[in-house]
């Protein structure tokens, strides 16, 4: 018997002392049973495993992905296109080894986005069409991080 299935074997006896057989490693209610119905005993007789404790991690947007222009505000959809097209472009590792200086490189040739004119959005969308107003000269600080600047900028009010 090799040492990993004596082990196996060992703990067995250990967590199910009276229901494993001598001569077999399979616990006494289980045997001769077969496939599913083997697999279904066999999970309900074993015990869970304790885990250590996981601590989340705080999910970041990703500033080399492409945005979805068409949730992006009027004035923003054009210069949501172009920087699609450089994120695109940029992530051809052959022709361009750095993604971000390829990135900054493009972007700071593309006109920066403009204020939005709120007096032709809906009442209900006024509010939001300032608040962007308002985040926008510090978000266009990264051109790259943009949208998510605007996303974490808006989503705080």
């Amino acid at each position: 018997m090799s040492a990993a299935r004596l082990l196996i074997h060992f703990a067995l006896l250990l967590v199910f002392p009276p229901l494993v057989h001598s001569q077999s490693m399979m616990p006494a209610q289980c045997a001769g049973k077969a496939g599913d119905e083997l697999d279904h005993c066999v999970r309900d007789i074993t015990l869970p495993m304790r885990s250590e404790k996981m601590d989340l991690i705080e999910h970041k947007p990703d500033p080399t992905q492409t945005v979805n222009c068409l949730k992006v505000a009027r004035a923003d959809e054009e210069y949501c296109i172009a920087r699609n097209q450089i994120v695109l472009e940029c992530r051809n590792g052959a022709k361009h080894p750095d993604f971000t200086a390829c990135a900054n490189r493009l972007l700071s040739r593309q006109p920066p986005p403009r204020l939005a004119d709120c007096a032709r959005e809906t009442p209900a969308m006024r509010a939001d069409c300032a608040s962007r107003n308002d985040a926008l000269a510090a978000c266009s600080l990264e051109p790259l991080r943009y949208f998510i600047c605007l996303g974490e900028k808006l989503s705080a009010k």
